[in-house]
Parts: C-alpha cells; sequence; structure tokens
C-alpha cells in the first residue's frame, strides 16, 4: 500500500531537542550556525524548525560527558538527543566534511530526514557506527578497528551520550569527518580552551605550531557544514 505524506508535526511531536559538543571548537561553531543564544556557562538554546532546542559543551571524553549530563539535565525531557561535532574516518570512502550518522536503534521517522538533508545540500553522507576511543587513534590503528568493529569513524563521546539517553530518549550521534583514515591528527594539542592556555602551547610548541593553525581551519570548515546540515535537519523533522 502506498504511504501517506504526513506533515512533521504528525511525525514527531515538538518536543525538545538536546545537542552535546566536546569542545568550545565544536560548540560555539554549532550555536552561531543554529542561532542559539547564550544561556550559562557552555550552554546554549533558542528555537529551530520551531523546536526547543538546548546545546551543551560537555568537555572531552566520556567521564566528562557523563557527568554534565548526569548533573544537570534529564533524558525524558527531550525527545531527542544529537552527539555532534568532529569525528575521525575508519573507512577509505569516508572524506574530511562528509557527514556520519550513528542510528541504531533509533525510529525512521528521526533517521530517513538524515540522509534526505544531506542529498538536499550535496553534502557525502554515511550511515554507520561511531566507534567509541579513549585516545586519538593512529592510522594503523583506526584501519584496523575499522575492519574489525565495522565502523565507519570514532569518536570520544556519543557512546556515553546513547547510554545516558537510553532507554528513556532516542540518541544518535551525527558528526563531521576532521581526519581522513590515512591522516594522524597532531600529537600535542593546548590543555586548556582559554587564551592563556593557548599562549603557553605557542611559546612551547612553535614547532607544531603550523600544523596546530592548519587543523583549526580545517575544523572551522568542517563544523561549519555540520552546524548547515543541522539546521537543516532540525528543520525537517
Amino acid at each position: 500500500m502506498e504511504e501517506t505524506a504526513q506533515t512533521p508535526s504528525a511525525k514527531l511531536p515538538m518536543t525538545p531537542v538536546l545537542i552535546t559538543a566536546a569542545t568550545k571548537w565544536e560548540a560555539q561553531p554549532l550555536a552561531k550556525g543554529l542561532g542559539l543564544s547564550p544561556a550559562g556557562d557552555g550552554r546554549w538554546e533558542g528555537t529551530v524548525g520551531g523546536r526547543r532546542t538546548v546545546l551543551v559543551k560537555t568537555g572531552m571524553g566520556a567521564i566528562k560527558t557523563s557527568a554534565v549530563l548526569g548533573k544537570d539535565f534529564v533524558a525524558g525531557d527531550y525527545g531527542l538527543v544529537l552527539s555532534a561535532g568532529l569525528c575521525g574516518a575508519m573507512n577509505p570512502d569516508v572524506h574530511l566534511g562528509d557527514i556520519v550518522a550513528d542510528s541504531a536503534e533509533v525510529e525512521m521517522d528521526f533517521v530517513r530526514p538524515l540522509r534526505e538533508t544531506a542529498k538536499a545540500l550535496g553534502i557525502p553522507f554515511h550511515f554507520g557506527r561511531i566507534l567509541h576511543t579513549n585516545i586519538v587513534l593512529k592510522p594503523e590503528m583506526k584501519r584496523k578497528l575499522g575492519v574489525e568493529q565495522r565502523a565507519v569513524a570514532c569518536d570520544m563521546e556519543t557512546a556515553a551520550v546513547r547510554r545516558w539517553a537510553s532507554p528513556q530518549t532516542a540518541a544518535m550521534g551525527v558528526r563531521v569527518v576532521l581526519d581522513e583514515l590515512d591522516e594522524e591528527l597532531p600529537s600535542d594539542a593546548p590543555q586548556g580552551e582559554d587564551a592563556a592556555s593557548l599562549a603557553k602551547f605557542a611559546l612551547t610548541h612553535a614547532a607544531g605550531l603550523p600544523g596546530l593553525i592548519g587543523m583549526g581551519l580545517r575544523t572551522g570548515r568542517a563544523m561549519k557544514t555540520l552546524s548547515r546540515y543541522l539546521k537543516t535537519y532540525l528543520e525537517a523533522i
């Protein structure tokens, strides 16, 4: 039987959406691209597609992510939780600026618009597993684990977000690729996100500054792509 068209409100109640991002380099571009306003330290709020949207900066890694979500949020208050930000490719067909979505066990009403949004925007898109890792993986390990774990990408927070949200709320990882399969991220990085930490790093790691600056530019472009994608997706669901 042919499916009949449904309005977005018939498919998905206008419940709030929670978006998590690990660092300010990810959270701030998302807040700007989604038109969200500051609502406290590391938190932004607003309306996207008629639905209340909250963005929170969690810090890097599963432990910090779980701590922030467990302290300040209740999963049942949201209709959808998105773990957003950067990821590393674990498949040779996944490239810089591509969108990767891990939507396992999530209702199709949320999943279907993911690919449709990418197609409408002309952004390369991949469904697949986002593997959790506690460290930045070297290329040989990304390749090995990508095959063994059947993963298309890796990050440090999505698994924690999904554990926190389950089973009350649908949760997905929606990420943009920063490093491709055979690329290695710089081994050194500033310890903090404030100006003092950046200045200290610049004084003690002069040789690594060109690579860090280049990575910052790549990050900015990638996050601009993800912000545009998520805004269009949230307006579509």
